[in-house]
């Protein structure tokens, strides 16, 4: 039914009853923009879909556009840039790096800290992060992320797997000229997943990290990271407070 014929067909139908003036027109601007949303989205979905085979790519460049549905395709762990150094001023060493990606036009690296004393009675771990702009030094963002330390309510998956020991991966979140990158690892054996307003983001094994980016405006509220086992447990992995990163 076109549009003309809706409004026609509303006008009809509340010609009896009070309501506001101008209100078929409302419901088909609403209308087109939900229709809009749909085909943006569809299209994101696609997006993704495509992109995925970029895991077994070098490192992609800083994406031009994006889908306003579903952000750009996966991309696999970048090279760790010069100039990182730890907080005892050393250059760090491949032990030292839990993850890496390039998000946008900068590089985010994870750094594995010491977890302090109560942590890591608890089986928590740590990070410092480090961020590297195409032009500029390196600098820190944060000196200290706790995690590993909690799994979502009810989530039997997580908490059996966390108790193995082999930890269940980490996840930060970087907003960079206006869009949205999520940075996930996971240990060897484990495919993740990132999901954003329900639109899926594969991206495979990730134990040296692997960044997509995505729509959503409150990523701990919108933005969700599952990990799947190799034989087939999925689990999500939690957010550790202070992992979306706002300069």
């Amino acid at each position: 039914m076109r549009d003309h014929e809706v409004t026609r067909l509303l006008d009809d139908a509340v010609a009896s009853v009070e309501l506001p003036p101008g209100l078929a027109q409302r419901v088909m601007v609403g209308s087109r923009a939900r229709r809009r949303r749909r085909l943006l989205l569809s299209g994101g979905a696609v997006a993704v879909v495509v992109a995925a085979g970029a895991l077994v790519l070098p490192q992609l460049g800083p994406a031009d556009g994006g889908s306003d549905g579903g952000g750009v395709g996966p991309s696999a762990a970048a090279d760790v840039p010069a100039g990182i150094v730890g907080l005892d001023g050393r250059p760090v060493t491949p032990a030292q790096v839990v993850a890496v990606g390039r998000v946008g036009t900068e590089t985010l690296v994870l750094i594995r800290s010491e977890p302090r004393a109560g942590e890591r009675a608890a089986g928590g771990q740590a990070l410092e992060v480090l961020v590297a702009p195409d032009a500029g030094e390196p600098r820190r963002l944060l000196d200290y992320l706790s995690y590993d330390l909690a799994c979502v309510d009810g989530d039997v998956v997580c908490a059996s797997v966390r108790s193995t020991g082999s930890g269940l991966g980490v996840a930060v979140a970087r907003r960079s000229g206006g869009r949205l990158y999520v940075l996930v690892q996971a240990p060897p054996g484990r495919t993740v997943e990132v999901v954003a307003n329900g639109v899926p983001h594969p991206l495979g094994a990730a134990p040296r990290g692997a960044v997509v980016e995505v729509v959503a405006a409150e990523p701990y509220e919108e933005v969700q990271v599952w990990a799947s086992t190799e034989d087939g447990r999925r689990y999500q992995i939690p957010w550790a407070p202070g992992a979306v990163l706002i300069d």
